[in-house]
């Protein structure tokens, strides 16, 4: 009986060394294969449902640098599909909330996905919670220093001049509005972005002529 025990387990020895060999050998899935084809066909689907608008809770933006050819905000336009942004509402602006100047700065809270659900960034943790998460401040315009530019991503500061204190949006920005061909940390080239994005507050600049100065003189 003991020398049966003995070959039994001997036997599964061997299995258990065959299958963990097997496991070592097998080659395992890129998860960003095919990314920016996959990306490609996201964010026309994206479109596709903005465009239709059959919620009526999308805004579908043109790029602001390509503004002045067109009035940016309408639903229909010749440009590409890759020169938008799209933005689903989750919550409206609040009574009174104003939309900020390229000049202005902008407090929010957001979280930043691939496509792949994937968090690439986040200014809060869990379910957002306006009384517990304090919101980030950005500069809308872009600042450079010692030659280094240093601002938000054209698909930010396309979205944000459109929104208004308190509205909160899904945010869906093609790669072209984000980061294009370039990989940064934890976002492959060619990502398309996508946001949970709350505008909290705009700040506009201090100086004689800023319109704080004048909002508070009306």
């Amino acid at each position: 009986m003991s020398k049966q025990i003995l070959w039994l387990v001997a036997l599964l020895l061997t299995f258990s060394v065959g299958f963990s060999s097997c496991a070592e050998d097998t080659p395992t899935a890129d998860p960003y294969e095919n990314w920016q084809a996959r990306n490609e066909h996201y964010i026309d689907s994206i479109a596709a449902v903005a465009t239709t608008n059959a919620s009526g809770n999308w805004k579908r933006v043109l790029n602001y640098k390509l503004q002045s050819q067109n009035q940016g905000t309408s639903l229909g336009g010749d440009f590409d599909v890759n020169q938008y942004v799209y933005m689903e509402v989750l919550e409206p602006a609040e009574e009174g909330g104003i939309a900020p100047l390229f000049t202005d700065s902008v407090s929010v809270y957001y979280r930043g996905e691939l496509i792949n659900g994937e968090v690439f960034d986040q200014s809060y943790t869990g379910d957002l919670d306006t009384e517990v998460h304090e919101p980030t401040t950005f500069a809308l315009q872009a600042t450079t220093t010692n030659g280094l530019t240093d601002g938000l991503i054209v698909g930010w500061v396309t979205a944000l001049q459109q929104m208004k204190e308190g509205m909160r949006v899904r945010l869906y920005i093609p790669a072209n509005l984000g980061y294009g061909s370039q990989s940064k940390t934890s976002i492959p080239a060619y990502s398309t972005l996508i946001f949970d994005l709350k505008l909290e507050k705009v700040i506009h600049p201090i100086g004689p002529d800023d319109r704080s100065r004048a909002l508070q003189e009306e």
